[in-house]
């Protein structure tokens, strides 16, 4: 629990450590008993991604804040600009940056439709976007960006969904504009060449093309294949679906 080495471990004390992170983030998490670990994430007033963190309470009943994609001084100064009169004292712990992840790891993370630091966690996109749904919980009180993210779903306008793509050639550098009869309809994130020929990757793509796995998208003029991912929800509302 006290180990330092992922490339963002921040250490938070203090009896407020961990009523500050469930009002600033997207998770409920007063909850969280020593042992355990959530994810959440923290958005900015549009429900746009800012940072995403594993939140774990340690035997000592300190608070930590681990990712291993990304380094930790803009998600401590993040924390830091939150807390006023706050009992809550920060340690950043972390690498001064996160290593590069290898091939197999890669497409590890893509297989599975994982959102990583820089990629499909960036400002441009949404929680619900980048598949990050099940991190959002709708019914635990306001916190930053909750208001965008319940209009997303009461008004189901959820624009664009993650999906696995594959290619043939070499993988193309990201980010790279998905195209449509030469309309721009998403934008690929991540890429990684496979053990075959070719390459696999996460795009970010128009809901309605998804559905109907589009057989006619393209990056760079290349021919895409979508695989859709599993759905995921948001918490707190049981009905709800991006």
């Amino acid at each position: 629990m006290n180990d330092p080495r992922a490339a963002t471990a921040i250490r938070l004390t203090g009896r407020d450590a961990l009523s500050l992170l469930h009002r600033i983030s997207t998770q409920a998490l007063l909850d969280l008993k020593p042992g355990q670990s959530r994810a959440t994430l923290f958005c900015d007033f549009r429900g746009r991604l800012l940072h995403r963190a594993l939140v774990s309470v340690a035997e000592d009943g300190a608070v930590w804040l681990r990712r291993p994609d990304a380094p930790g001084a803009e998600l401590a100064a993040f924390l830091d600009r939150h807390i006023f009169r706050d009992d809550v004292a920060i340690e950043d712990r972390s690498e001064m940056a996160p290593p590069e992840p290898t091939a197999s790891e890669e497409r590890a993370r893509i297989r599975a439709g994982g959102a990583r630091h820089g990629h499909e966690i960036a400002e441009a996109f949404n929680p619900y976007e980048a598949g990050l749904a099940a991190d959002v919980h709708l019914d635990k009180g306001c916190y930053t960006g909750q208001e965008a993210l319940q209009r997303l779903i009461t008004y189901g306008s959820v624009r664009r969904e993650l999906t696995r793509v594959s290619g043939a050639g070499t993988a193309p550098v990201v980010p790279a504009d998905v195209t449509r009869a030469g309309e721009t309809v998403g934008v690929l994130t991540s890429a990684a060449a496979t053990e075959e020929a070719g390459w696999m990757g996460l795009a970010m793509v128009r809901k309605e093309l998804v559905s109907a796995a589009s057989p006619d998208l393209e990056v760079g003029g290349a021919r895409l294949t979508l695989e859709p991912l599993p759905p995921a929800c948001p918490a707190g509302l049981p009905a709800a679906k991006p």
